[in-house]
C-alpha cells in the first residue's frame, strides 16, 4: 500500500510540476549539487541566500540518491527539467517508506481494518499527498517525524530519540514542541528513564549538531548552524510575522479543515471510541495549540500532525463500520463513513485544479521554450512574480540561452536593451506606466493566466467555477524596421497605395466604384487599381491567397510580420486587447487577419462566394497572373467593414464564453451583422 501512496503523490507532481518560492532553496541546491558539482562559487544560494540560511544536508542526501538518474539523463541527452521530477520523486519515496513504517505500527497496535481506513483516508486527502513532492524544509523533516512517531508507537525509544534529534536540530526546530510532548508521555509512563534519555540524547545531539555545522559551514562559507539561526529569527526576534499574521485559532478553523477534509469529523469520534489513540492525538492537537502562539501561520507548518489525526479518524471509521449491522441507524452511519472518502476525492480534485493555476512563472517559461524552440539567440529576463511562481534552475534547459533573474531591474531603456524577451507581470493599475514603456520596444506574444477567485454558477452541472486572470506577459523585442532608400521614397506617393492588376475587356475605359478609380492604360490589357489603405488594415487577400502590393512603409512591414507569424486559434484576450486599443500594431494586424480568416471560412461553409465572379474566373484560366477584380474589391471592402465592427465589440455581452468558444462566438456575430445588412448588397 505504500506504493499506492507514492503513486498518488506522483500523480499530484505530474499535474503540478512547478514550484513556489518557498521551495526554491532546496530545489536550487539539488540542481547545483547535481549539475554544478564542485563549481561551488556558482551555486544559487550565494546570489539569492534567502531571508535565513537553510541546511544542505537534505538536498545532499536526495542528490546522492538521484545522481545515477541524472548521469543517465546526461548520457541520453535528456534535458534537466526531467531531473526535477527525479529529485522530487526521490523525496516522495523517502516519505512513502517512512509512512509505510508508521502503517506497520498502526497495523500492529490497532489492527488490519484500521490500517485500511488509514490508507484510504490518507490517499484521498489533498495536502499531504500534494506536499510529499514539495521541496520544503518541513517536507524534508517529514520522513524523520513519521519514523519517530512509528518508533514511539512501537516503544522503540532509542530510534525515537535519534530521529527526533535529527528532525529538530537539522530541519525544523519547532518540532521540539510536538516530539517533546511525546517524549514527556514516555517519561511519565516510565517507558524511558531520564538516565537512558541522556545517554542516548547527548552523544547523538553532539554528533548531529557537528554534522550540520560542518556540512553547512562548508557550503555557506561561514561558521553556521542553520536551524539555530532560523529559531532565533522566528521565535526570539519574531520576524516571521513580517511575512503575514493570522488569528490564534487559524489552524483550527482554516488549515485543519482544508487539510483533513471530511475526515476531520471522525477525529473526535476516534479519540472517544479508541483509548489507545488518545495520547498520540492529544499530543498532536497540543502541538498545534502551542504553535498557534506564533502569529505567522502556514498550513505546511503543521503537516506532521495530519498522519496522526488520520489514525484517530481511521479508528473512528473502523468502529462505526464494525457496528453497521446492529441497526438501521448504525448502517446509515457506516454509509456516511464510507461516503466521506468520496467527498474527500471531490475536494482533492477541486484543490488540485486550483493548484495547477498557481504557477504562472513556470508555465510562462515553459511556453517561451516552445514558442522560441528554433531560436538559439535568446536572452530573457525573469521578473520577480515569474521567479517566485515556478521558475527554477531546472527549467534553464537551453545552454545557448541567457536567463536572468536580476532583482535590481528597473526596466530602463539601457537595461531592457540587453534582453530579447521578458517575462513580466501582466498589465494592471500599478504598472501601467511600465507597460507603456515596454510596448514601445516589445510585442506581447502571450499572457499566462493564474488563479483569481472562485465563482458560483447556476446554469452548469458544476456549481463552482475557477476564475483566472492574466498574470505573466511573455514579451519579445520588436525587430527594427528597415528604412527605405531615398531614391525609393521619391517614387512613393504620400498615401499608401494598393496596386492591383485587373484584366479589361475594353481598353480606354474609366470606371469609379465606391471611390476606387481604375485608371486607363492604353496599350495594356492590365490596368492599375489605386485605393487608400489603413496602416493596420488586416488583409485584403482571400483564402485563395490573392496578393496585394502595399507601397506604404508601415503597412508593408506590419502586414509582413503578421502574415509570417505562426498561425494560432484566435482567443478572447486578443479580441479584448483589440477592442480596448491595447494591442500593438503587429498584434492588431495579426488579430484582424484571424478575424478575416474566420469570416471567409464561415461564408464558404454557408455556401457564399467571396472569390471572383464567373466571368473573371474564365480569365483566371487564361491568365494566372491576374490579381483581383473590381467586384472582388467591393466584396473585400464589406469584409473589412465587418472586421472593423467586430474589432470594437465586447463579446462577453453577446456570447457565454464559458460554453462557447471564441471562434464560434465570432461566427454568431457574423450572422447577426449579416442579418442586419440583409437589406443591403450581400457578399
Amino acid at each position: 500500500m505504500d506504493l499506492l501512496v507514492f503513486l498518488t503523490a506522483a500523480a499530484h507532481l505530474v499535474y503540478t510540476p512547478f514550484t513556489k518560492v518557498e521551495e526554491s532553496f532546496n530545489l536550487q541546491a539539488m540542481h547545483d549539487i547535481l549539475y554544478l558539482r564542485n563549481n561551488f562559487t556558482q551555486y544559487d544560494h550565494h546570489e539569492y541566500p534567502g531571508v535565513v540560511p537553510r541546511t544542505f544536508i537534505g538536498p545532499l542526501v536526495i542528490s546522492i540518491v538521484s545522481a545515477p538518474f541524472v548521469l543517465l539523463f546526461e548520457a541520453l541527452n535528456i534535458n534537466k527539467f526531467w531531473a526535477q521530477y527525479v529529485v522530487r520523486l526521490v523525496l516522495a519515496g523517502a516519505i512513502s517508506v517512512a509512512w509505510n513504517k508508521l502503517r506497520q505500527a498502526v497495523t500492529r497496535i490497532y489492527g488490519i481494518d484500521v490500517r485500511l481506513w488509514f490508507t484510504a483516508i490518507t490517499i484521498t486527502q489533498f495536502h499531504f499527498m500534494f506536499y510529499m513532492t514539495r521541496t520544503l524544509p518541513n517536507v524534508f523533516a517529514l520522513p524523520l517525524v513519521l519514523y519517530a512517531i512509528a518508533s514511539w508507537l512501537l516503544n522503540q525509544q532509542k530510534q525515537f530519540v535519534i530521529s527526533s534529534g535529527i528532525a529538530i536540530l537539522v530541519f525544523r526546530s519547532e518540532l521540539a514542541l510536538f516530539l517533546g510532548l511525546l517524549l514527556g508521555v514516555s517519561l511519565l509512563q516510565k517507558n524511558l528513564s531520564v538516565d537512558r534519555l541522556l545517554k542516548i540524547a547527548i552523544p547523538a545531539g553532539v554528533g548531529i549538531l557537528t554534522a550540520t555545522v560542518l556540512v553547512d559551514s562548508f557550503f555557506w562559507r561561514r561558521l553556521l548552524w542553520p536551524e539555530g539561526e532560523v529559531l532565533w529569527y522566528n521565535t526570539v526576534l519574531n520576524k516571521s510575522s513580517n511575512w503575514g499574521t493570522s488569528p490564534f485559532l487559524w489552524y483550527f478553523y482554516s488549515a485543519l479543515p482544508r487539510a483533513m477534509g471530511a475526515s476531520l469529523a471522525f477525529v473526535p469520534i476516534g479519540i472517544y471510541l479508541e483509548p489507545r489513540v488518545r495520547k498520540l492525538a492529544l499530543a498532536a492537537i497540543g502541538f498545534v495549540l502551542l504553535y498557534s502562539i506564533l502569529p505567522h501561520k502556514e498550513l505546511r507548518f503543521i503537516i506532521y500532525v495530519f498522519p496522526v489525526l488520520n489514525i484517530a479518524a481511521a479508528c473512528g471509521c473502523q468502529r462505526i463500520w464494525m457496528n453497521s449491522a446492529k441497526s438501521a441507524w448504525h448502517s446509515f452511519l457506516a454509509l456516511i463513513s464510507g461516503g466521506h472518502l468520496l467527498l474527500n476525492v471531490f475536494v482533492t480534485v477541486f484543490l488540485l485544479v486550483i493548484s495547477g493555476t498557481n504557477y504562472p512563472g513556470g508555465a510562462a517559461l515553459s511556453r517561451l521554450h516552445r514558442l522560441e524552440a528554433n531560436n538559439g539567440n535568446v536572452s530573457v529576463h525573469i521578473a520577480n512574480l515569474a521567479a517566485q511562481s515556478g521558475v527554477s534552475r531546472f527549467m534553464e534547459i537551453r545552454n545557448e540561452w541567457a536567463y536572468s533573474k536580476d532583482e535590481t531591474m528597473n526596466y530602463t531603456q539601457i537595461e531592457i536593451a540587453k534582453y530579447s524577451h521578458l517575462l513580466v507581470e501582466a498589465k494592471n493599475k500599478q504598472n501601467s506606466d511600465l507597460w507603456a514603456v515596454l510596448q514601445e520596444n516589445f510585442d506581447t506574444l502571450e499572457f499566462v493566466d493564474c488563479f483569481n477567485s472562485i465563482g458560483i454558477q447556476y446554469n452548469s452541472l458544476l456549481p463552482v467555477r475557477i476564475k483566472t486572470k492574466p498574470c505573466i506577459g511573455i514579451l519579445k523585442k520588436r525587430v527594427p524596421k528597415t528604412k527605405k532608400t531615398k531614391s525609393k521614397r521619391k517614387k512613393e506617393t504620400e498615401d499608401p497605395v494598393v496596386q492591383v492588376k485587373i484584366p479589361m475587356e475594353e481598353t480606354g475605359s474609366v470606371e469609379s466604384v465606391n471611390g476606387v478609380v481604375i485608371k486607363e492604360k492604353e496599350h495594356n490589357p492590365l490596368v492599375l487599381l489605386q485605393t487608400d489603405v489603413d496602416e493596420d488594415d488586416g488583409i485584403v487577400s482571400t483564402v485563395e491567397e490573392t496578393s496585394l502590393e502595399i507601397n506604404a512603409d508601415d503597412g508593408t512591414n506590419t502586414e509582413a510580420e503578421a502574415s509570417n507569424a505562426p498561425a494560432k486559434e484566435i482567443n478572447f484576450q486578443e479580441l479584448r486587447n483589440l477592442a480596448l486599443g491595447q494591442a500593438t500594431r503587429t498584434s492588431r494586424v495579426a488579430t484582424k487577419l484571424k478575424i478575416r480568416k474566420i469570416i471567409e471560412q464561415h461564408y464558404r461553409a454557408k455556401g457564399k462566394l467571396i472569390e471572383n465572379d464567373s466571368v473573371e474566373q474564365e480569365h483566371q484560366h487564361k491568365n494566372t497572373a491576374m490579381r483581383q477584380s473590381v467586384k472582388s474589391i467591393i466584396k473585400q471592402a464589406k469584409i473589412k467593414e465587418m472586421i472593423e465592427q467586430i474589432a470594437t465589440m465586447d463579446l462577453t455581452r453577446i456570447c457565454d464564453l464559458e460554453k462557447t468558444s471564441t471562434k464560434d462566438c465570432l461566427k454568431q456575430v457574423i450572422d447577426k451583422i449579416d442579418d442586419n445588412d440583409s437589406g443591403k448588397t450581400k457578399l
